[in-house]
């Protein structure tokens, strides 16, 4: 009975019937040729950056702050409103300020940044922030029912993160 089972198993493995094994399924080396990550940052409206090599590219993830650099495990990611960090090629930093999106990082060490808005963090108005921070908090406060509450709390949680991201305290 033994002898059968491994004459049936060798047979299978030298037949074409057996797993292909060089496909990668988590990150491995995936080019000699660099230690970068090729990344993208697309918005409906614009092409951010395509293709652009970075060392790392740090995102405000709806379970947390995360790093994506060359061989980080594929995983696709709910973004939340935050900070989008980039650590360019040759060394220079980056900060956007996205309203949050997508991320999928690729085998092929790769990553794509989907997000409705990026602006640049020197961007951002202080005063504008302040504004806007106080206006849904009040109407955080303000609301009645359920689904208002839920809409201004939107609006509270990006502009608290808008806050953070350019030095303003409440």
């Amino acid at each position: 009975m033994i002898r059968s089972i491994i004459k049936s198993t060798n047979n299978l493995l030298k037949s074409n019937v057996a797993i292909n094994s060089n496909k990668r399924f988590f990150a491995t080396e995936a080019s000699a040729t660099s230690d970068l990550l090729t990344f993208s940052l697309l918005s409906p409206h614009q092409t951010i950056y395509k293709d652009k090599k970075a060392q790392l590219v740090t995102l405000p993830g709806a379970k947390g702050i995360f790093g994506v650099a060359k061989n980080h495990v594929p995983r696709i990611a709910e973004l939340k409103p935050g900070v989008l960090q980039i650590n360019h090629e040759n060394g220079d930093l980056e900060k956007f300020f996205i309203s949050g999106g997508f991320a999928f990082v690729n085998p092929d060490a790769s990553c794509y940044i989907n997000t409705i808005e990026a602006v640049p963090v020197d961007q951002l108005d202080a005063d504008e922030v302040k504004s806007g921070l106080t206006r849904y908090t009040q109407l955080y406060n303000d609301a009645q029912d359920e689904n208002a509450k839920a809409v201004a709390l939107i609006g509270l949680e990006t502009y608290q993160q808008m806050a953070f991201a350019c030095g303003v305290s409440a």
